[in-house]
């Protein structure tokens, strides 16, 4: 089995700002990036085996400037895509009053290899 953090955050490890796993401590350092493993299943089954692992991973952008949200969200997607991942979707979030940060939702799709020598 893939470990989908762990993978998400080596294909971000490159990114400008900080990245930090499920959401903020505080919004105190903006701009902040967040991940986590939204969904994982078998992609591929073959003799009871798995031969390939399907996920989807959630990126939350959060940041003092909505136009900071729009290149933060263009550096991620270069840098997931030429890693092998798919962007599923990408949304603004509406700022609610009193909140103090913009904050933009991308989700990812991967599928990991795990027994390549039986496909």
């Amino acid at each position: 089995m893939v470990d989908f953090n762990a993978e998400l955050k080596k294909s971000l490890a490159e990114l400008s700002c900080p990245l930090v796993y499920q959401h903020p401590s505080g919004f105190n350092r903006l701009p902040a990036v967040s991940y986590y493993n939204l969904t994982e299943c078998m992609g591929m089954v073959c003799d009871n085996e798995e031969l390939i692992q399907d996920g989807a991973a959630q990126i939350d952008i959060w940041c003092a400037v909505p136009e900071e949200c729009a290149k933060i969200a263009e550096e991620i997607n270069g840098l997931l895509t030429a890693d092998g991942w798919s962007r599923q979707f990408s949304m603004d979030i509406p700022k609610q009053s009193g909140e103090r940060a913009y904050h933009r939702t991308m989700r990812y799709n991967k599928s990991f290899v795990i027994q390549e020598e039986k496909l």
